[in-house]
């Protein structure tokens, strides 16, 4: 049996930057949800509300609580991905927000941020998706709540990490995952990194190319 390292969390904390990093230093395949939202969203019912049903017209658990819907539909698709990766030996660290504590098995970790630092966090990495609504200081308001509510959530049925700087999440990554590859870092014989390195950076590319052709579709009307 393969080793799996789920790598799960609230959204803005670092994750996807830590995760890259580990992977990479230590020959990991890695798998990241967020390179993979265009082709599941391609795979999955189509979300017919409106930004403005969706974010404005709304509250912040309805939010959660369709976050919590979307990723235990998606999640059959992560699983799909996953058997699909060559067993060559090496671990794999998979990583997103989508990924639950009830959805998981074996070790998993989940960071969260301290509340001031989530909003920093969240506004800092800006996104016209609330502009782009009739009300963007609600559309904002109700993400910044549903955060809350997921992090409460997730408090209540896993054990998480809580940080109050970024740079907190690649060290408690480390401290959680490191002694579980100690025999694959202790190996001789790693096999080929290439495959590992191409496999993320593959999918990043084609999540780019999707996310493009749909940015051009909105602007063309389709």
């Amino acid at each position: 049996m393969r080793t799996v390292l789920w790598f799960g969390g609230m959204s803005g904390v670092g994750k996807t930057t830590a995760a890259r990093a580990f992977a990479s230093e230590h020959d990991l395949w890695l798998y990241c949800l967020d390179a993979r939202s265009h082709e599941h969203a391609a795979k999955m019912p189509p979300d017919e509300l409106t930004l403005d049903e969706r974010w404005v017209d709304t509250t912040p658990e309805e939010l959660a609580d369709w976050f919590e819907e979307y990723s235990h539909q998606r999640f059959p698709l992560v699983l799909a991905d996953l058997a699909e990766i060559p067993d060559d030996g090496a671990p794999v660290l998979v990583e997103g927000p989508h990924l639950l504590p009830e959805l998981v098995t074996g070790t998993a970790l989940f960071v969260v941020a301290a509340p001031e630092l989530q909003r920093e966090l969240v506004i800092a990495r800006g996104s016209d998706l609330y502009a782009r609504t009739r009300d963007p200081e609600r559309a904002l308001a109700n993400r910044l709540g549903r955060d809350e509510i997921l992090a409460a959530r997730l408090r209540a049925g896993a054990d998480v990490v809580e940080i109050s700087r970024v740079e907190e999440t690649r060290e408690v990554l480390d401290a959680c995952f490191l002694p579980l590859i100690a025999g694959w870092l202790e190996s001789e014989d790693r096999g080929a990194a290439a495959p590992r390195q191409r496999y993320d950076e593959e999918a990043r590319e084609r999540q780019r190319r999707a996310h493009a052709d749909a940015v051009a579709g909105a602007r063309l009307g389709s």
